[in-house]
């Protein structure tokens, strides 16, 4: 692991959407500023998943390499959360590896624990996000990942358009319930609260589950592409998110892990062709 982490780059926020402690409001654009910086170029935007922003590579001996933001994850009490991570990335290791090689890194969301969203029919805990190719030194545009993935283990993002907003009301509707959920979520957040030990309305306080915008998505996270390569990154996060996460008082990390659910008859270790397609 002598080769330099590749931390995954800070996302600025679109005009409208709500900064969470240590953003950078100098950072935000409008629709208008996109469209100016990005003229012809295709607009994809994504579900927004609420967990651990994680990476996996392989270095030039095609050493396994699993990362968790600024850091390679070397095991310890404080990566419980991703002792399921290490188990499947070790599993289909020969699959990942036939994929990236030694040239690409592989981002993606680990929806394990509940940090504010809760999950109860999540396709898979990983969920790949951006592929950045060491060799030519961009991200793959979603085309180019996906079809780098075809057939592998891995599932992507969910992606939930494909056009561009014609104003800042058409990009806020663009926010819908989440893809992961199901509508009996609530009584699913009570149940893995109290397997976990933590109080359930507690939990349910913390998800801000009475709130009524409670069944939409985080937000939306905004990929720019051109010529097989992302040439910008935005998101856009739902006001009521933040509401939440100020209201909840406490950080996720410093709570019990509540774990999130995986869908009926997800297999994190079947084989690679019943997996869902990206």
């Amino acid at each position: 692991m002598d080769e330099a982490i590749l931390k995954y780059p800070r996302t600025p926020h679109l005009e409208g959407s709500k900064l969470q402690p240590g953003d950078d409001a100098g950072d935000q654009v409008t629709l208008d500023e996109l469209r100016g910086r990005h003229p012809g170029c295709r607009f994809i935007s994504e579900e927004k998943l609420d967990g651990a922003n994680t990476g996996i590579s392989f270095g030039a001996g095609l050493e396994m390499r699993l990362q968790s933001r600024g850091h390679y994850l070397a095991g310890g009490a404080r990566e419980g959360q991703f002792n399921l991570l290490k188990e499947w990335a070790v599993f289909h290791e020969a699959e990942i590896m036939e994929r990236l090689e030694d040239r690409y890194t592989m981002y993606g969301e680990w929806c394990f624990a509940r940090h504010t969203q809760f999950y109860d029919a999540l396709p898979h805990y990983f969920h790949e996000f951006d592929i950045w190719d060491r060799q030519e030194g961009v991200f793959l545009s979603t085309d180019r990942r996906h079809a780098l993935l075809e057939g592998s283990p891995v599932v992507s993002v969910p992606v939930v358009g494909e056009d561009w907003p014609k104003d800042r009301k058409a990009l806020r509707d663009m926010v819908g319930p989440s893809l992961y959920r199901t509508p009996g979520w609530r009584d699913a957040l009570r149940e893995a609260a109290a397997q976990a030990g933590v109080d359930p309305e507690r939990a349910i306080a913390e998800s801000g589950a009475m709130r009524p915008d409670a069944d939409l998505a985080e937000g939306l996270y905004i990929k720019v592409e051109n010529e097989g390569r992302v040439v910008g990154r935005y998101k856009w996060v739902r006001p009521g998110f933040l509401q939440t996460i100020l209201e909840s008082g406490t950080h996720w990390a410093a709570r019990p892990i509540v774990r999130n659910r995986l869908a009926d008859g997800v297999d994190l270790f079947a084989a690679p062709s019943a997996m869902p397609a990206p």
